[in-house]
């Protein structure tokens, strides 16, 4: 397929669900976005143009209240593992940075392996981001039959390098690989693409996975397949082909960053409508589920080691940015489509990115006699198949991080935030940015003290880890006559944070925090600390591309 030729997707592939009483194979295919702000989608938004999405979420159920993590690593072992990333040592405000140590955990077994024992042909797409420094780490010992990608966190959208903060001593690497796994079950991950060097992304990614869909219904008819396309789209650094910023139906957005971003989240769209495409090509796409998450809300700068700049995304009104416990961190656009799913209808209880993996494996009915951990997730097929109006979470965590002595929980209508929302002091909503505004700066975000603040907190990974032994308690984080450490919310008219009731409902507080009391009982300190690569990670050492650096029996 020509993927260019497929640009002006926005008058082509819309087409209506058409559901199956009776179903031997179901298809799983997993949309999974990466820094997208709530304000960033055709039906939150009038200024952004994404058709296809739209159309597959207006014919499914929109998720009005799905919450992912504040930040990209957290968010994809949430999803892989039903848990909480506090219970993996993944959690806080801090990615795995490429060449750092610090991976999900190997004793936890995967949602696509679990897929996979129950006949699945799984295959992920785009961006890893759990570790690497093993064989075992990698996506196709963790139940991915394929990996076509990059392990790390971002990369150059056209030259496949991975640059910048997250590095050995700022050393960059070529992160394009296409692993696999043989009859025989043997990984092969020395398959390094420089082929793909100056092919877009999103070009890249499309044209693998209408392979995938091609080849599964040539060989593998027998078998169900679970595809997750996980985008680096529209994480920065703001890249696109001039021709998605050009087709676009909202083409004349006036402000620069906020066109050219819109042009970046067009191009995922058009990906969406060829890959849709391909399934329905093969009569797949009525026996199909799709799912559209973000890994977190959007970022509104990008920095680097010289450049900051606005990325030109928005969660208006939501407050706060990516990374932060305000809700702009995790609350995202979210959908569920397709085979059997209730069309036309919103559904305002709150999901929570956990639930995905018990809810498919209720679902799918998958074999749970694999299953090595209890999950945090709930199952939500009774509120997805409109069979109740109730969530199946009394509360879910937004996060604790015992570093920056931070921790969040919703129970109900109530939102408790324990220490600061936001370590990067990005406090307030900001509005997408208009015509004549250059930075966020502009729009309320002083610029300048968000990189100050940056700075700040890639230095203090270093000393966290010289530190004395981490809070893992309530009395710990907020001491008996401490004041100010604890926000309370009302989101049922509130969801916007503007009216701390802390001091109006203490019996409320008290009750929120002796349930995140709890749950910090099963924390453990968190693995993803360090502020760069070590240098036996280097590509250096594996000629210019990022390898797994350890051996299998490293502790």
């Amino acid at each position: 397929m020509n993927y260019k030729y497929n640009v002006r997707c926005n008058s082509l592939f819309i087409f209506a669900f058409v559901q199956k009483l009776s179903v031997h194979l179901i298809t799983v295919l997993l949309f999974f976005a990466d820094d997208l702000g709530w304000a960033d989608v055709g039906w939150h938004s009038s200024d952004i143009s994404t058709p296809f999405l739209t159309s597959l979420a207006q014919d499914g159920i929109i998720l009005s209240h799905f919450y992912s993590q504040p930040i990209c690593t957290a968010s994809r072992a949430a999803l892989f593992t039903g848990r909480y990333p506090f219970k993996l040592g993944l959690q806080g405000s801090r990615p795995i940075l490429a060449g750092a140590p610090g991976s999900l955990p190997l004793d936890t077994k995967l949602l696509p392996e679990l897929m996979k024992r129950d006949g699945y042909r799984t295959h992920l797409v785009g961006k890893w981001h759990l570790g690497f420094e093993t064989i075992r780490h990698t996506p196709v010992m963790r139940g991915f039959d394929t990996f076509t990608g990059f392990y790390n966190g971002m990369q150059d959208y056209y030259t496949h390098t991975t640059s910048g903060f997250d590095t050995v001593n700022g050393t960059g690497g070529y992160d394009m690989r296409q692993d696999y796994l043989d009859k025989d079950g043997t990984p092969h991950i020395d398959n390094i693409l420089w082929g793909a060097n100056m092919t877009y992304n999103n070009y890249l990614f499309t044209e693998e996975a209408t392979k995938i869909v091609e080849d599964h219904h040539t060989h593998y008819e027998e078998n169900p397949l679970f595809l997750v396309m996980s985008y680096p789209t529209p994480h920065s650094p703001i890249q696109v082909p001039e021709e998605f910023v050009e087709f676009q139906e909202n083409s004349d957005i006036e402000n620069s960053y906020r066109k050219t971003y819109a042009g970046l989240v067009y191009s995922m769209d058009c990906s969406v409508a060829n890959i849709t495409r391909a399934l329905k090509e093969k009569d797949m796409f009525d026996d199909t589920i799709v799912i559209f998450i973000s890994d977190n809300g959007g970022s509104l700068t990008a920095v680097n080691r010289t450049v900051v700049h606005p990325t030109g995304s928005s969660n208006y009104p939501l407050r706060g940015d990516k990374g932060t416990l305000w809700e702009a961190g995790s609350r995202v656009p979210a959908f569920i489509s397709g085979r059997n799913v209730p069309k036309g209808k919103t559904i305002d209880a709150m999901v929570h990115i956990t639930d995905i993996y018990p809810t498919l494996m209720n679902y799918l009915d998958l074999d749970t006699d694999y299953l090595s951990h209890d999950m945090d997730g709930s199952d939500q097929s009774k509120l997805l198949q409109m069979e109740s109006e109730e969530t199946a979470h009394e509360y879910f965590i937004y996060d604790i991080d015992p570093v920056y002595e931070q921790a969040a929980i919703r129970y109900g209508k109530w939102k408790l935030i324990l220490g600061a929302p936001a370590t990067n002091e990005v406090n307030g909503r900001y509005q997408p940015l208009k015509k004549d505004q250059t930075t966020y700066e502009d729009a309320g975000l002083p610029l300048g003290e968000y990189v100050k603040k940056a700075y700040g907190l890639i230095g203090s990974y270093k000393k966290s880890l010289q530190s004395a032994a981490m809070c893992q308690s309530v009395d710990c984080f907020y001491p008996e006559g401490t004041t100010g450490k604890v926000k309370l919310y009302d989101l049922s008219v509130d969801e916007y944070e503007f009216n701390d009731q802390a001091t109006e409902h203490p019996d409320i507080v008290r009750q929120l925090l002796a349930i995140l009391d709890e749950e910090m009982k099963e924390m453990i300190p968190p693995v993803n600390l360090l502020d760069q690569g070590v240098e036996a990670a280097s590509p250096n050492h594996f000629n210019g591309t990022w390898m797994p650096w350890m051996a299998d029996d490293s502790p």
